[in-house]
């Protein structure tokens, strides 16, 4: 009987099986005919009222079984594109569905995302509600957030500050070379980005070691991940001044795996985009080799003025950076190689303040400079709440030659050879303990060799000028820190050794000194401890540093050799009442040794008609400096507002002197007792404007420094006074219409024993319209209004116009026409000052562009 049963149920679920209908297909981009994942499939009946819902898969298909199919309809829909509706009767199975892209109109709901959210420490912003139609880079959409600042390096700043790490996806890939991420990653492949507010980056210190500073992080789409996505762009065209061919490309590709990351990038152009910028390792800080280049001669470059008008280049720059997640740790690595070829030309006039009278000075420049450089950094990494390990294996080597004619008071030529070769490795291990009790040691290695050639060919003479710097620095420190009741406290002692051999040789000018020749054996053993306090109590955190040196230098019969000790103590109160306000003050003081470098007993020819002279004498310097902070957010009315003082003082035994021998300037030190002064103030507010999806901020500059300075055996007080405000505007008040604007003005003066210089102004109005007459179709208008006071009431204007029209062939490619400097304007003519010199010069600048390109993006 139950077999009987069994038969019949099997026989009834077939008859059912045999008359459902299976609903089957493709739907796909009618222009491109690739599949469409995420569209919604209804089937409806004759009443109107759904049957069977889905949703089409990654490759596009969709599959819905019905009982029956006879007077019913599917609609497909999608958002951007116009929905599809197809009757059922007489139609068979898979079908293909093509999407026209179109509107889709939503009635009744409307869905708001917060532009800024905030929780905790972090602020999020929606990238997709600041981003405009004429953006590329997420560079371009951080630049309209408020409270974020992004130079056109790449380099971040947040409420007034350098970041402390760019993380993508919470991994922190590439170090402080992120401008390759900034400039690089399409601001579409970024859903959001994180700033993490007092963010400390080492998890063994969270809770234990306060830091001001703030991280951003990028969290991407879902499209972006766990792929790789890529972008170029292609484009050549001619330029009118200089004439020729430009070209302008870029390949991009990004992967970020859930063990595995990678930023790989190759750029070109000839149309004035500096690269080498983009490359730059922002979070580095000085070398302990302790060299510097002596020989100063270089190309003319333009203040006030967009690098793009007046940069005459050949770039190219390759980066690939990659991340690998190693069971607990991290390993890193970090690859770049730039080459740049610039040339520049320029007229300018010199004039030498003298007691005596005047000196004016005139040349005509015509110079090229090529570089090469190529780094690498490999980094292992275990960064856990109980331990810390890093190692960072870095090199840099670069060529850097510079030719360079010149016509006027002293005709000549030069060229310099300035190469440089840097290794150094960094290791540093921190174990945390008990919780409260933290163990670090450390250990850096550095060895730097500079060497510099400049020939100079004058008169009918030949002279060069040779230089071989090289040194060797060694720093291997420990430290133990334990917390007791909010207190921290911390002693570190450590060993530093430091080795430099310098030679500089000049054939003989009589008409300056016999004396050509140097050489400087520099090097000093030093014993440190740096004990420290920090004391968290009511969101008030206070760090008191002081550390102690006992260092012995020797200098081979240069000197007499020396002992000293150096204490500088240094404190910091962070107060942060809520989430909106913060308060920073710090100040300082101390004794620090002189600039090695200075030690210099014979003459160093710099440029043609400069010469160097150091000290015959080691010696220290004292200095104190104050410094205040204040930021305010409202992250509900997208508000953010910073400001800042600094006030600092130096004194040291010895003055900066200028001497004119003949045609030659002599710059030296005099052994009188020098005392500089410096004070800056800067301030920021930022606002969203909701209602045209815009951004509004104002910013404010200023600066004055103080020094003594000896000319021609004078002693000479100089004040220099400058001060800056400026404002932008973005917005889209209308469908169809988005604007960028940018105003700065500046003004400075320079004062010269009491006796004060007319106050020079500099007017500069930028304004970028984006007209979207049709979904396919974009129009730029760009254009920069500058107006300078060569001297007093004597302006110039200059008027840069630009253009740039876009075609969308569809979401991956597009096509673009552009349009540079419509006037074909030339030349640009400025005056600058220093505290012995004023300075005019008139350079010359790119001209009429025309650049046709095609981009590409997946």
């Amino acid at each position: 009987m139950n077999r009987i049963i069994t038969y019949l149920l099997f026989f009834l679920v077939g008859i059912n099986v045999m008359a459902q209908v299976n609903v089957s297909g493709t739907v796909v981009d009618k222009e491109n005919h690739e599949p469409l994942a995420g569209a919604s499939v209804i089937v409806k009946g004759n009443d109107g009222k759904i049957k069977k819902y889905g949703v089409s898969k990654k490759n596009g298909t969709f599959a819905l079984t019905l009982q029956a199919v006879n007077g019913c309809r599917l609609e497909v829909s999608m958002m951007s594109f116009t929905k599809k509706t197809i009757s059922l009767d007489s139609v068979s199975f898979p079908l293909t569905i093509e999407l026209e892209p179109g509107k889709t109109l939503l009635k009744e709901v409307t869905v708001k995302a917060d532009r800024i959210r905030e929780q905790g420490d972090t602020v999020t912003y929606n990238v997709g509600s600041f981003a405009q139609q004429q953006d590329r880079s997420i560079g371009d959409v951080l630049g309209r957030m408020p409270g974020i600042n992004v130079e056109s390096s790449g380099k971040i700043q947040y409420q007034g500050e350098d970041i402390n790490k760019f993380y993508i996806e919470g991994s922190d890939m590439l170090g402080g070379k992120y401008g390759i991420a900034t400039n690089g990653i399409n601001h579409d492949d970024v859903g959001a980005v994180e700033i993490m507010e007092n963010h400390q980056p080492l998890q063994v210190l969270s809770g234990l070691m306060y830091s001001s500073k703030a991280a951003i992080n990028l969290k991407l789409k879902e499209k972006a991940k766990a792929t790789w996505t890529f972008h170029g762009d292609a484009g050549g065209g001619y330029s009118w001044q200089p004439s020729g061919a430009i070209w302008d490309g870029e390949l991009f590709a990004m992967a970020v795996l859930p063990n595995f990351q990678n930023i790989t990038t190759f750029k070109t152009n000839n149309i004035g985009e500096d690269l080498l910028s983009q490359a730059a390792d922002f979070f580095a800080g000085g070398r302990g080799t302790s060299l510097s280049r002596y020989i100063g001669v270089s190309l003319p470059g333009v203040p006030n003025l967009s690098r793009k008008r007046t940069l005459f280049n050949r770039s190219a720059l390759v980066s690939t950076n990659a991340l690998w997640k190693l069971g607990r740790g991290e390993f890193k690595s970090q690859i770049d190689y730039s080459f740049n070829r610039v040339t520049a030309q320029a007229a300018n006039i010199t004039t030498y303040y003298l007691s005596g009278g005047n000196r004016v000075v005139t040349e005509d420049r015509d110079g090229t400079d090529r570089s090469h450089a190529l780094s690498g950094e490999f980094i292992y990494e275990l960064n856990q709440k109980t331990s810390y390990i890093n190692n960072t294996l870095k090199t840099n080597v670069s060529w850097d030659n510079v030719r360079l004619s010149m016509t006027g008071s002293l005709p000549n030529d030069q060229s310099a050879s300035l190469p440089d070769y840097y290794v150094a490795n960094d290791f540093k291990l921190i174990k945390r303990f008990k919780d409260k009790h933290l163990v670090t040691f450390s250990s850096k290695n550095e060895w730097e060799s500079l060497p510099q050639t400049l020939s100079v060919s004058m008169s009918g003479d030949f002279i060069r000028q040779h230089v071989k710097d090289h040194s060797f620095s060694t720093n291997e420190s420990a430290s133990y820190s334990f917390t007791v009741n909010g207190i921290t406290i911390s002693m570190e002692g450590g060993v530093e050794g430091y080795v430099r051999t310098m030679k500089s040789n000049l054939s003989q000018m009589a008409d300056v000194s016999d004396d050509m020749t140097s050489v400087v054996n520099t090097n000093y053993f030093s014993l440190y401890a740096t004990p420290s306090l920090e004391y968290w109590v009511k969101r008030v955190d206070i760090s008191l540093n002081a550390p102690i040196i006992f260092a012995h230098y020797t200098f081979d019969k240069a000197l007499a050799n020396r002992s000293e000790v150096f204490f500088s103590p240094s404190l910091s109160i962070n107060w942060k009442p809520n989430n909106r306000f913060a308060i920073g003050v710090n100040g300082g003081l101390g004794r620090s040794p002189m600039d090695l470098s200075l030690i210099l007993p014979g003459y160093l020819m710099t440029s043609y008609r400069s010469f160097l002279h150091g000290v015959d004498d080691f010696y220290t310097s004292t200095s104190q400096n104050v410094s205040a902070r204040f930021s305010y957010k409202h992250t509900r009315h997208g508000l953010f507002a910073n400001a800042s003082v600094a006030h600092s003082w130096n004194h040291s035994p010895y003055t900066l002197a200028q001497q004119l021998y003949g045609d030659y300037v002599v710059y030296s030190y005099s052994p009188a007792k020098s005392n500089r002064r410096s004070f800056s103030a800067n301030g920021s507010v930022s606002k969203t404007l909701n209602f045209m999806r815009g951004t509004v901020g104002i910013n404010g500059s200023f600066r004055r420094g103080e020094l003594h300075l000896i000319s021609e055996d004078n002693l000479v007080n100089s004040v220099s006074t400058s001060w800056l405000v400026g404002a932008k505007l973005y917005g889209a008040p209308l469908r169809w219409l988005s604007f960028d604007y940018r105003f700065y003005f500046s003004s400075s003066q320079l004062a010269l024993d009491d006796t004060k210089a007319s106050w020079l102004g500099n007017v500069e109005n930028d304004l970028m319209l984006n007209i979207m007459p049709h979904k396919k179709w974009e129009w730029h208008i760009s254009g920069e209004h500058y107006r300078n006071e060569l001297t007093e009431d004597n302006y110039k204007n200059m008027f840069l116009l630009d253009t740039k029209l876009i075609f969308k062939y569809n979401k991956h490619l597009e096509f673009s026409a552009s349009l540079s400097n419509i006037f074909n304007q030339r030349t640009y003519n400025y005056t600058t000052y220093t505290q012995l010199y004023s300075f005019e010069s008139q350079r010359w600048l790119r001209g009429r562009e025309l650049l046709i390109s095609i981009s590409l993006r997946k």
